[in-house]
């Protein structure tokens, strides 16, 4: 999922905060208390059977994270120190936590995103690595996109659950209406610069989304 214009407008809120003491926009980082984060298994965090990825996705596919032991004289907690230990001991493995998604498998919480809320397909996080000595095994620190279908025809052929773009927006202004809704939602929380959420509507208009 592009962060550029979420960067931008948070450089802005940035400036203005060392510069003027302007606070930024409150944190929407998914929490637990928000009870947007679960297991990362598929079953805890809702994700649908999408054609294309393994039935159980994306259980066994989110970074794990290490507990390593690199020796007393490195400090794991801020990264200080030196290692004395190499390669590293492992301890064990942190039990992990991702966003739950929604009925297209993608994540609830965080920043408003116009891709996100006007999307084209399911975004992830984590992908498969499709050949070689690591063939059906967690692609390290690459997300990945599923599309919709075009149409409802073409996503029941595929037994797809997801809405097809067809049915999501009906046609191309139908998409372009959403892109701006989602533009605007953006807009006003923060999150976003009008001259990006323009850009992004100009892209739409352009886009040969049902065309």
């Amino acid at each position: 999922m592009p962060h550029t214009e979420t960067v931008n407008a948070l450089r802005v809120h940035f400036r203005n905060w060392v510069m003027k003491g302007v606070n930024p926009p409150p944190s929407q980082y998914p929490t637990l208390a928000a009870g947007h984060l679960a297991e990362a298994t598929k079953e805890s965090l809702g994700f649908p059977t999408i054609p294309g990825l393994p039935a159980t996705a994306p259980t066994g596919f989110i970074n794990p994270v290490i507990d390593y032991d690199f020796g007393p004289e490195f400090d794991n907690f801020d990264a200080k120190g030196y290692a004395t230990i190499m390669p590293p001991k492992i301890k064990g493995v942190i039990k992990m936590l991702a966003p739950k998604v929604d009925a297209d498998g993608n994540e609830l919480g965080g920043v408003p995103v116009v891709l996100r809320d006007a999307p084209l397909g399911t975004y992830m996080g984590w992908n498969i690595t499709a050949a070689g000595f690591h063939a059906g095994q967690l692609c390290n620190y690459a997300g990945g996109m599923v599309p919709f279908a075009k149409t409802k025809a073409d996503r029941e052929a595929k037994g797809d659950p997801r809405p097809s773009l067809e049915e999501r927006y009906k046609t191309h202004d139908g998409y372009v209406a959403a892109v701006k809704a989602a533009g605007q939602k953006a807009v006003s929380s923060g999150f976003l610069l009008q001259v990006d959420a323009e850009a992004l509507i100009a892209a739409a208009q352009k886009s040969d989304v049902l065309m």
